[in-house]
């Protein structure tokens, strides 16, 4: 059994222009995946006939044709795959004889703005506290060196010390 990863990646929506894309038929992660991308990320209006439509975030008006071409597939599949859907409760969908209306449910556990922010701050917040942490070792690095360099000077303090001429162990050991 494959261990579910948390989180998510952000993936452009010009991912729809690479040659991979083009080719068909879709697969039906492919087709999911094209879905997200399809809907809208804010509400937008959509103008259908004499209609305007206020299309929210995460729905998208469509035709069953249309994703028949999108995805290379019959009829049947893309109903069959949007009844799918519908059932494991990812999308709902209407449709009527001008449209069919794509709403994903849930749509901000895929595409939260409010998350977008908290992970530029979570971003912004780690590379302060790396550059933190880095000032920190580099300046104990230092210290440690300045220690490092005042032992030497305080052995040679103490040696120079025990043997110069005007210390004590010195005129003991020139007596001797």
């Amino acid at each position: 059994m494959v261990k579910l990863q948390k989180g998510w990646i952000k993936l452009h929506r010009c991912i729809k222009n690479n040659w991979l894309w083009e080719d068909k038929p879709f697969s039906k992660g492919q087709a999911w995946i094209d879905i997200l991308m399809m809907v809208n990320h804010e509400p937008k209006k959509v103008a259908l006939g004499n209609e305007l439509i206020i299309v929210e975030r995460g729905s998208r008006i469509t035709s069953i044709r249309q994703l028949c071409d999108r995805w290379g597939w019959s009829n049947t599949k893309v109903k069959n795959f949007l009844k799918m859907l519908e059932q494991d409760g990812m999308i709902t969908h209407k449709s009527d004889s001008k449209k069919t209306v794509l709403t994903v449910v849930n749509y901000s556990d895929y595409q939260d703005k409010e998350d977008d922010k908290n992970d530029t701050e979570t971003t912004v917040k780690r590379q302060a506290n790396d550059t933190e942490t880095t000032r920190k070792h580099t300046n104990k690095n230092e210290k440690n060196d300045k220690n490092e360099k005042n032992d030497k000077e305080d052995i040679n303090i103490s040696v120079s010390l025990k043997f110069d001429e005007q210390s004590i162990q010195y005129r003991l050991a020139k007596l001797s």
